[in-house]
């Protein structure tokens, strides 16, 4: 790990640093965090020409940390500072975990994340969330501003779901996930055929499955792919599934990943009243009043932005 060279800091907010020393750190913990998801290549991956991840990432912490910074002052201006006495009982917590974790603990100390810094980073979690919850104690959400949300996204509350088993005959090859030539798709496409006639004479849909599914992982389980919603599914796949009703079996359906023979299990559809959703909805509004006030708190700070340093500190 390189040292940041440079102390600089990455950001001023209204006269107060963000030093390259805590954004270093802050970017540190995020890269751990996405490291354990998504694996360690992703950092340094290119997502489009001449960019990596991690620099998306560290311009996105930065505006965040600019953010937060905003609201803390703004939170200490209207007395709503953490009380060290909960600083210190979220910190004895925190402390106790860290022990059970011996990699993290390994990975503090490896980027010096001292006591003084993850002390400094619960006072202001904890302050900007009481700042947050005064915002919505104090901000009065109306019946008819909830009644003209839930009109407005009507879509939002309805579960529309099909459950639905499937038969792949792949076009793409299993391991090096390239497509097959023309010449091997036909023969796929006449397999697919082959399968789709026994499909429509009567045999047992979970047994083809079984036996001619290259999806491996539905196909152990009669080809069963549970239920699922608009949008998980490749078009050409969801278009077909949601057109069919309980019982049905599709046509042969192409898509990117070979050739799909598609029967409908079961159906859910569901539209929630307004009353069911009524507590979702506040939240909703309440979140994008609190979303519209500190981008206003945002826009009326003193802001120096020193992107460029921030992205020449290595982690």
């Amino acid at each position: 790990m390189t040292a940041c060279g440079s102390k600089k800091p990455v950001a001023v907010v209204n006269g107060v640093d963000i030093s390259a020393d805590d954004f270093k750190k802050t970017v540190a913990t995020y890269k751990e965090s996405i490291s354990k998801m998504y694996g360690k290549d992703l950092w340094n991956q290119e997502i489009k020409k001449g960019v990596k991840y991690k620099d998306e990432m560290k311009k996105a912490i930065l505006q965040q940390m600019i953010q937060e910074q905003v609201v803390y002052q703004q939170a200490k201006k209207e007395k709503l500072e953490a009380k060290q006495s909960e600083v210190d009982k979220q910190f004895k917590q925190l402390k106790e975990s860290i022990k059970k974790d011996k990699d993290y603990e390994k990975f503090l100390k490896d980027n010096d994340i001292d006591d003084e810094f993850l002390k400094a980073q619960l006072t202001k979690d904890i302050t900007i969330q009481n700042f947050k919850n005064n915002f919505d104690k104090n901000i009065k959400i109306t019946e008819a501003e909830m009644k003209k949300y839930y009109e407005e996204n009507k879509n939002n509350y309805v579960d529309d779901e099909v459950k639905a088993s499937h038969i792949l005959i792949s076009t793409v090859d299993q391991k090096t996930n390239k497509p097959f030539s023309e010449e091997k798709k036909k023969e796929a496409k006449k397999k697919a055929e082959e399968v789709y006639k026994k499909v429509k004479s009567g045999d047992d849909f979970a047994k083809l499955a079984k036996e001619y599914s290259d999806d491996k992982s539905s196909a152990v389980n009669g080809g069963d792919l549970g239920f699922f919603s608009k949008g998980k599914m490749v078009p050409e796949f969801e278009k077909a599934a949601f057109a069919l009703d309980k019982g049905q079996i599709s046509d042969i359906v192409e898509s990117q990943f070979g050739y799909h023979i598609i029967k409908v299990t079961d159906k859910k559809y569901k539209e929630y009243t307004f009353d069911e959703v009524k507590n979702n909805i506040k939240q909703n509004l309440l979140y994008k009043k609190y979303t519209e006030k500190v981008n206003e708190l945002v826009k009326k700070a003193k802001i120096e932005k020193n992107e460029e340093e921030a992205l020449k500190i290595n982690v």
